[in-house]
């Protein structure tokens, strides 16, 4: 019986978490939608600190900082919102919203045609999609050696031989995507620039040369870390340091 008991309990245990959480969610959505939206960040916050977190939790609380004109707050959260959910319309809507609030206005740096391809379907398509496209090319490629190695006519083998080598081309090509995404995705290198104005040094040192001034919301890459420092990248390519208290990773 305790034995029972115990696997009841671990079975509904998560439920019971998923609905309280699902409470709290609807708690805060009515004090957003009431004009409460300092009420609501606390809720949406408590939720996220339970460490529940969905696409949509994001973009509600950064709907919720965008009203209350904070908005590196509101910036970070649906670029959080767009991770999980690239193809989310409203978001990245809202984000150029919130993107116009800023001060800094950073040229981005030229890229190829087709750098610019790849990156959209690495940074637009998630790991998991490119994970389904790869085993169903796999799935494909075992179709047309079949085909070449059974077929009963020389036409039917020509079509296995000539569909085996593009799948094998198109595995080849969505292997080093699902990689490429993969990488992008867990690396966390993008970060939003959170006090209202921020001092770049030349190197990891409080007292080395000012080389630039950013502010509140501005996205930076960071590229490398030291005792407390992040050497980070603008989209011009201009690189520093500044303090990892001074930016929060997406």
């Amino acid at each position: 019986m305790k034995r029972i008991l115990l696997i009841l309990t671990s079975l509904l245990l998560p439920v019971a978490l998923h609905a309280g959480v699902g409470d709290v969610a609807a708690q805060a959505d009515a004090l957003y939608r009431s004009g409460d939206y300092e009420a609501a960040i606390v809720q949406y916050e408590s939720v996220l600190a339970g460490g529940y977190a969905s696409a949509d939790l994001y973009y509600n609380l950064g709907n919720a900082y965008y009203r209350t004109d904070q908005t590196a707050q509101a910036i970070l959260n649906y670029k959080r919102a767009l991770r999980l959910a690239p193809g989310m319309r409203d978001a990245r809507e809202n984000l150029e919203l919130a993107d116009a609030r800023t001060v800094d206005r950073i040229a981005v740096m030229p890229k190829l045609f087709i750098v610019r391809w790849i990156d959209a379907l690495c940074t637009h398509i998630m790991p998991s999609v490119w994970r389904v496209i790869w085993v169903v090319i796999l799935a494909l490629l075992g179709v047309s050696v079949v085909l070449f190695c059974l077929g009963r006519t020389r036409g039917m083998r020509k079509t296995g031989l000539v569909a085996g080598v593009l799948m094998l081309l198109l595995l080849l090509l969505a292997t080093w995507l699902l990689l490429r995404s993969t990488s992008q995705y867990n690396a966390h290198r993008e970060a939003v620039v959170m006090p209202q104005a921020v001092t770049v040094k030349s190197s990891p040192e409080s007292g080395s040369v000012d080389k630039l001034i950013l502010h509140e919301g501005t996205v930076v890459t960071v590229s490398d870390s030291l005792s407390g420092w992040y050497k980070i990248t603008l989209s011009d390519g201009t690189t520093g340091w500044c303090l990892s208290s001074d930016i929060e990773r997406i």
